[in-house]
């Protein structure tokens, strides 16, 4: 009598691959979710090779194997993460937004900027590092396209505002909201690593703030002077 070895081992009706269907369908949404938030919970103030799959699948009451079948391993959940505090990143610059004008709102969204990054230090790390996801010049974002953050579209709106209403000289918007951004990233990078809990801190990201205001201040040398001003309180001097 001969025996098919390839389904010997299997009851009757179960194959090899609805055994792996069967498995996979133990990994649901919830049980994703709630790796993904407390990987991105613990990468808040942490560099990502401090994740450990192991511990955080055991926090969550299952295997690495769900963390490989549901992100594809620790690359693919890093990714997941990054994916999270960009836009975590961009709702916090949305929501620094006043819109009663827009050299507030430049201004707004640039503290909001500095806090965040000093708040979550782990996941600004991810958010703009290598590949450094900046808002690039000269190019158009496609709906949907998957390497461009979410966090720049705020950015790219109120220096847009400011450029259509005569506060920033006129520009190309892609080209400022890049530069902008370069000069963010300096000071808040400087910071994070070498100002640290200096009481000088927040002065020096306001110099800087007001240093990118008059670089592109449109209008006369007084706007030019009126937008580099400002105080540590948040208005404009």
């Amino acid at each position: 009598m001969t025996v098919n070895s390839s389904s010997s081992s299997y009851p009757a009706g179960v194959t090899p691959t609805s055994t792996r269907a069967s498995t996979h369908a133990q990994y649901d949404d919830s049980l994703r979710l709630g790796i993904l938030d407390e990987a991105t919970r613990r990468l808040r103030d942490a560099p990502p090779e401090t994740l450990g799959l192991r511990p955080l699948a055991a926090s969550q009451g299952t295997s690495t194997t769900a963390i490989y079948t549901m992100f594809g391993g620790k690359a693919g959940l890093l990714a997941a993460v990054a994916h999270e505090a960009d836009r975590q990143l961009a709702a916090a610059l949305r929501d620094a937004l006043r819109h009663d004008s827009v050299e507030g709102d430049v201004r707004s969204l640039c503290r909001a900027y500095r806090l965040w990054a000093l708040d979550n230090e782990g996941l600004y790390g991810l958010v703009v590092g290598e590949p450094v996801r900046s808002p690039r010049a000269g190019t158009e974002r496609g709906a949907g396209d998957p390497d461009e953050p979410l966090w720049r579209e705020p950015l790219l709106e109120v220096v847009d505002a400011a450029v259509d209403e005569g506060v920033f000289r006129a520009a190309d918007v892609h080209e400022a909201a890049t530069a902008i951004w370069a000069s963010l990233h300096g000071v808040v990078s400087l910071e994070l690593s070498v100002w640290r809990g200096s009481v000088s801190a927040e002065q020096y990201f306001e110099t800087q703030l007001a240093a990118i205001l008059r670089s592109w201040a449109g209008g006369s040398a007084g706007t030019a002077r009126t937008l580099g001003a400002t105080g540590t309180d948040g208005a404009a001097r």
